[in-house]
């Protein structure tokens, strides 16, 4: 049990030693010439920018063009040096292990929603990542064929009736809602509190260092920045954009 405790920390300790990272930006190939590209999302569908509200408008779009000048300044460049001097192995292994901390939460939120077989699912997931695949750092249910779930307390306010509110742009943590906003504070008190890592005496998986590890981590697998099109209608876009995929997850959420 030492070995295993002793190689996780030894791959986490190396990985905290580099720097950290972004994508590099890919160049779009989708013509964002037409305002109605953005503005609809099908022939047969409304006006999405008159369909749904944007009371913050004007202060999202200040914290859209502050997260452009931070991801300029700061977070591409972090993110691009871990990328150069983490190798791949090393990269997928952490991916793998805040991926794996993350399914505890999933455990939670689809309790509280007594979702009792998604629970147990997530939780048949951790413990065979976490014992098998050493911590987590190899996802071993995976290539077993085992389902990823996914919850979060935003979905479970949802799942009770509450409504997403206006869109919201944060600070760094880019778009989201006023109620799924909420829900990511609570998602992060409830990490701390079933940080099962930190219960063993092995780490403390939210302490500052982590946190960091873990921005960076999740920023270099979204293949996204700000501005990128070079279009007027971006922001909207990313609204409409970003109001699907929000949707999807609330559709799966109730199957």
């Amino acid at each position: 049990m030492k070995i295993k405790n002793l190689l996780l920390f030894s791959v986490l300790s190396l990985t905290l030693i580099s720097c950290s990272n972004t994508n590099e930006e890919k160049a779009s190939n989708i013509d964002y010439t037409e305002a109605s590209n953005v503005i609809y999302a099908s022939p047969g569908e409304g006006n999405f920018i008159a369909d749904e509200a944007d009371p913050f408008e004007e202060f999202n779009k200040r914290m859209y063009h502050f997260n452009y000048e931070i991801e300029r300044i700061v977070i591409t460049p972090v993110v691009n040096t871990y990328k150069f001097i983490t190798p791949d192995f090393v990269e997928n292994r952490i991916s793998n292990f805040f991926k794996n901390a993350k399914v505890l939460n999933t455990m939670a939120n689809s309790a509280f929603q007594f979702k009792g077989r998604k629970s147990m699912r997530a939780l048949g997931r951790f413990t065979i990542n976490t014992i098998l695949g050493l911590g987590g750092i190899f996802d071993v249910a995976s290539k077993m064929g085992m389902p990823k779930p996914y919850e979060d307390f935003g979905l479970t306010l949802a799942y009770y009736g509450v409504g997403r509110g206006p869109y919201l742009i944060l600070p760094i943590l880019g778009p989201t809602y006023l109620r799924d906003a909420f829900g990511m504070g609570v998602d992060s008190v409830m990490a701390g509190k079933i940080d099962i890592y930190h219960k063993m005496s092995l780490f403390n998986s939210t302490n500052a260092g982590f946190s960091i590890l873990r921005g960076i981590d999740m920023r270099k697998n979204i293949d996204f920045h700000y501005h990128q099109t070079n279009s007027p209608f971006e922001y909207e876009y990313v609204r409409y954009l970003y109001s699907k995929y929000r949707g999807i997850q609330e559709a799966t959420s109730k199957q």
